[in-house]
């Protein structure tokens, strides 16, 4: 399978990252570059122009998943309408419980890092990202307790269907605006 007519490198990358998302997601670490390959309709040469190595992939796969939640709450931050303390852990919260009205997406995602995980060096990045949002959200201007209480909210409203758990009150706006009322206290 040669390399697809009018395609460009950034358009083959990120079909192959799309293609190593799934593939690992439904195989774990069995996964193989050929079958990922095969998926993103490139050689395993083409891959491998890409991403030196499976492992090179799997750290690529696993920060475009940091990165994407990233920009979902820096677009949630640049809506947030006022200057008090709590913007980011708003906007944190916003794009978490946003990830969770689609259930089927939240549960690939956390499959897919599950598997990724089981790589040192992703744990790794995985652990240093946690650390980094920490700081930053320790740094918003809220009681740590408070900021505490809102994102354990809004991570354990979008992680509930992974375990069958169907939410109390199914009505995602009055959840929302019940986790971003601890923030405004």
């Amino acid at each position: 399978m040669g390399r697809t007519t009018g395609r460009t490198a950034a358009e083959t990358r990120h079909q192959v990252l799309r293609a190593a998302a799934e593939v690992v997601a439904e195989r774990g670490g069995s996964a193989g570059l050929e079958e990922i390959a095969t998926r993103a309709q490139v050689t395993k040469g083409g891959l491998l122009y890409h991403f030196r190595s499976k492992e090179s992939l799997m750290h690529a796969v696993a920060q475009q998943l940091l990165d994407e939640f990233e920009h979902e709450v820096e677009t949630a931050l640049a809506q947030e309408d006022d200057d008090a303390p709590g913007r980011l852990t708003r906007a944190y919260a916003r794009a978490t419980l946003a990830s969770a009205a689609d259930a089927e997406r939240t549960r690939r995602a956390t499959t897919l890092l599950v598997h990724l995980q089981t790589d040192p060096a992703v744990a790794a990045m995985m652990q240093a990202d946690a650390e980094r949002w920490r700081d930053r959200l320790l740094a918003d201007g809220l009681d740590p307790l408070v900021a505490t209480l809102a994102i354990a909210a809004a991570d354990g409203i979008c992680m509930a269907p992974l375990y069958g758990d169907a939410p109390l009150v199914d009505d995602r706006e009055r959840v929302l605006a019940a986790v971003l009322d601890l923030t405004r206290r």
